[in-house]
């Protein structure tokens, strides 16, 4: 059975700026409202991918995630990133909002398979997502980062956490967490392995698709 990400996830950002705003300079809150607020970014995929296939980029409304098809292709693995202890332990009461935003923390590599059909409305129907965006690329690149993300998950399986409430499996991540590399910085980087083009912060999951053609100014 497929269970989804829930709600709070998407509500907890205003507890963020709240609590910020109690202990922060008036310019941090600014800045931290504005990050969480998010700006658009924009995701450009490859020209003639060869070999094309869909990816999808998942938007729970502030976290976003992956969906590649996996390599035996008879399903499709969805793949996140975010801080150990808030998303893989859930430990998400008011006093963790700080180390898990301000300073570096753990980050932890999320998955879970999916047996859904490859079409937004359908992944949209089955999952708790606000959107579900469709990227073209190539085969061979989304193997690979298929294999690569699979790869990072087997080297670090000793330290392998489940957690029901999002129904992902964890590990410890490669790089650290922290406000300004954040689980969308993250998925725009996996994107960018993917052959797109990235144009904008990638702060907050805010993201939005543009064919080559559409950018090209007159």
């Amino acid at each position: 059975m497929i269970r989804v990400m829930p709600s709070p996830l998407r509500r907890k950002k205003w507890i963020i700026v709240g609590l910020g705003a109690l202990v922060l300079p008036p310019s941090a809150v600014i800045v931290t409202a504005a990050c969480l607020a998010g700006c658009t970014t924009t995701i450009i995929p490859p020209a003639d991918p060869t070999d094309p296939v869909s990816v999808f980029v998942l938007d729970y409304g502030r976290h976003s995630s992956l969906l590649l098809r996996d390599t035996s292709a008879q399903a499709f693995t969805e793949y996140a990133y975010g801080d150990w202890n808030w998303f893989a332990l859930d430990r998400s009461e008011w006093y963790d909002v700080f180390p898990t935003l301000f300073w570096p923390t753990r980050g932890a590599l999320g998955r879970r398979t999916l047996h859904v059909e490859s079409n937004p409305e359908t992944i949209l129907g089955v999952l708790a997502c606000e959107h579900v965006l469709e990227v073209t690329v190539s085969a061979r690149r989304a193997s690979e980062l298929s294999t690569a993300l699979d790869s990072q998950f087997e080297q670090r399986s000793e330290t392998l956490h489940y957690q029901p409430l999002y129904d992902l499996s964890f590990v410890h991540g490669e790089t650290a967490f922290h406000l300004f590399d954040n689980c969308n910085h993250v998925l725009a980087d996996w994107l960018r392995e993917l052959g797109c083009e990235i144009r904008g912060p990638a702060m907050a999951a805010d993201f939005v698709v543009r064919e080559r053609a559409e950018t090209v100014q007159p």
